[in-house]
């Protein structure tokens, strides 16, 4: 019988097919710099009222309820209280992990969720902010108009219970786990195959089928796979 991607083979499959398409990918995004382009209309809609695939901006977030105007998206995570969530915004930047543990040391928060509004970035910290979300035993999720991209839905499966609003936009994209310079491409892939190792075994510690990983590894970094409600509850990502 054929395997399907979600059997283990199906899934390392679609990760080794990945590699050199993926290598490739990460030389043409630093030759291209990390500017340019426009946010496209309806990029922040409900999957609903919009296609599932769309252009990645991580410095922009949705504007306030009501004005189709968008905001920056804040360079790193800011944490603070908001009534008995965690409010957790920003592009996840390098050494996040370790400023959100210093940080709930500090505030010791009496909180029983995180509420996220990220679209994304380094994708070590999200595993490691995710463990120590699991680890504290809060829920985690996505408020109406705010997003969780890219990185974030790793840090997002570290809740103990999560739910996305209905306006709420999740998304998920082939991840860059390497250092931000041209490298050769098997060296780039070896980044690649430890990275996506590291993600697969915290999605199986956290309970969330693997077949997510399908939904990232098919969609290229420049751009966004928004999951529908269904995607989101058959993967296991919310409960």
């Amino acid at each position: 019988m054929k395997a399907g991607l979600s059997s283990p083979l199906g899934m390392m499959k679609a990760v080794l097919v990945s590699q050199l398409v993926i290598g490739a990918a990460l030389v043409a995004i630093d030759l291209r710099g990390a500017g340019g382009g426009t946010a496209a209309p309806g990029l922040f809609a409900p999957p609903a009222q919009g296609p599932s695939v769309r252009p990645y901006r991580p410095d922009l977030r949705p504007g306030e309820p009501g004005t189709p105007a968008m905001r920056p998206m804040p360079e790193r995570l800011a944490f603070e209280m908001e009534g008995e969530a965690i409010s957790v915004t920003g592009q996840i930047a390098p050494g996040d992990a370790d400023r959100f543990a210093q940080w709930l040391d500090q505030h010791r928060p009496a909180a029983t969720s995180v509420a996220l509004d990220s679209s994304g970035g380094s994708v070590s910290d999200a595993l490691a902010i995710g463990r120590t979300i699991r680890a504290a035993g809060y829920a985690t999720s996505v408020a109406e108009g705010s997003v969780c991209m890219s990185a974030c839905p790793y840090l997002f499966a570290g809740g103990t219970d999560r739910t996305v609003a209905e306006s709420g936009v999740m998304g998920v994209h082939q991840s860059y786990y390497g250092q931000n310079t041209i490298l050769p491409a098997f060296m780039a892939v070896k980044d690649v195959q430890r990275g996506q190792a590291a993600v697969m075994d915290y999605l199986t510690e956290m309970g969330v089928d693997l077949r997510l990983m399908g939904q990232a590894l098919r969609t290229p970094p420049e751009e966004i796979n928004i999951l529908t409600p269904e995607q989101m509850t058959d993967f296991r990502l919310t409960t």
